[in-house]
């Protein structure tokens, strides 16, 4: 009997050993791992040989690229703990936004490629976003002839006296008497750079001179007598200080100097002794006549109401600064223009203090005999 049962107890050990096998998960054979194909660098193009990669230019914008910087300086304009730069570099305009100011460009249009620029960048998330820009083409090098090019004087941040942030001071000299002394200083306010002071002249007419204290301007007044002659004979210096107001700059002082020459060793001439030579007696003579015939009015004899007579819509009319035959007048006139003029008498040595007064022109205003201010003088002025 037992012998009987062993060969069906040794067959469903053999059927049960065999359900556990095939019921044992399956481990997938392992596959290597793959390593990829190391690929060559793209091949720089001919036409960008010798130029920086962009992945390398610093200062990545949507309107400006940079080939070559050639100096940066970081400075926080508007004082809100993260500084702007200003970049003095090689680069090209891609795209010029309307209300970024911008200094010697020709068009919107025709815009620099791979040239001398200057600009103030402002960071926005990751993109650079111009605030001022400057294309400087014909800039001077070590070896260049002065005469031919155009002279950086200076591209700079500066912190003026009663003004609780920096302000960035560009000044170019271009090239002949009749080029252009451009001036100007710029002050970051809601975003935007903002012109607090700008002058654009020719070298003839005025020199500028910036530092913390304030900036001082020597402008050229000229009379009428005898226009033919050179200006240094016919011409008058106005020196004039301006100090940081509210939001521009306004006249601290000014007063007359000697005659405006750009020559050192002339200065020393007296208008007066100068203007009054020979060749000027018909000049002279005619004026003499004309007041001998016509009798000048009570008010010419006075340089405050000869103001107030030219421009009767002018209000708070006062006199500044006074010296022999001449003076400086300031008042007001509408759309807050706050003026001031020049005036002179043009026979006083003849005719002494009781001789009218006329007014001088601004060397450079077109228009108008005098100047226009956005910001009233100090107290006193």
């Amino acid at each position: 009997m037992r012998d009987a049962l062993r060969p069906a107890a040794a067959t469903s050990f053999a059927l049960l050993l065999c359900g556990s096998i095939a019921a044992a998960p399956v481990r997938p054979a392992r596959t290597p791992t793959r390593i990829p194909t190391p690929q060559a660098p793209p091949r720089v193009e001919e036409p960008r040989k010798g130029i920086m990669p962009r992945e390398r230019v610093r200062f990545s914008s949507r309107d400006i690229t940079f080939s070559r910087l050639l100096h940066v300086e970081e400075v926080d304009l508007d004082r809100d703990g993260v500084s702007e730069v200003l970049v003095d570099g090689i680069g090209t305009v891609l795209r010029l936004p309307e209300e970024t100011p911008a200094i010697g460009f020709v068009s919107r249009y025709r815009l620099p490629f791979e040239s001398s620029l200057l600009v103030v960048l402002k960071r926005f998330g990751d993109d650079w976003r111009p605030l001022f820009i400057a294309h400087v083409p014909l800039r001077c090098g070590q070896s260049d002839d002065l005469s031919t090019c155009d002279q950086l004087l200076s591209f700079r941040s500066i912190r003026f006296r009663f003004d609780d942030r920096p302000q960035v001071v560009f000044q170019m000299l271009h090239p002949g008497d009749s080029g252009l002394n451009e001036t100007v200083a710029l002050r970051l306010s809601r975003g935007k750079l903002e012109p607090t002071f700008s002058v654009s002249l020719a070298r003839s007419a005025v020199s500028v001179s910036v530092d913390p204290n304030g900036i001082e301007r020597r402008l050229a007044i000229d009379t009428f007598l005898n226009r033919e002659l050179p200006a240094r004979f016919r011409s008058f210096t106005l020196k004039t200080f301006f100090v940081f107001g509210e939001n521009r700059f306004r006249i601290a002082s000014e007063a007359p100097e000697d005659p405006w020459t750009t020559d050192r060793p002339a200065v020393e001439l007296s208008y007066w002794g100068l203007v009054h030579q020979p060749g000027f007696a018909l000049e002279v003579d005619r004026l003499r006549d004309r007041q001998r015939r016509e009798p000048p009015d009570a008010w010419s004899f006075d340089p405050v109401e000869v103001v107030r007579k030219r421009y009767p819509d002018s209000t708070r009319v006062r006199a500044g600064t006074r010296a022999a035959g001449v003076c400086i007048v300031y008042f007001e006139r509408p759309n807050n223009c706050q003026a001031h003029a020049f005036l002179y008498q043009p026979l006083r040595e003849w005719e002494g203090e009781k001789t009218f007064w006329e007014i001088a022109s601004l060397r450079g205003q077109r228009e108008f005999p005098f100047e226009c201010l956005e910001e009233a003088p100090l107290y006193g002025h």
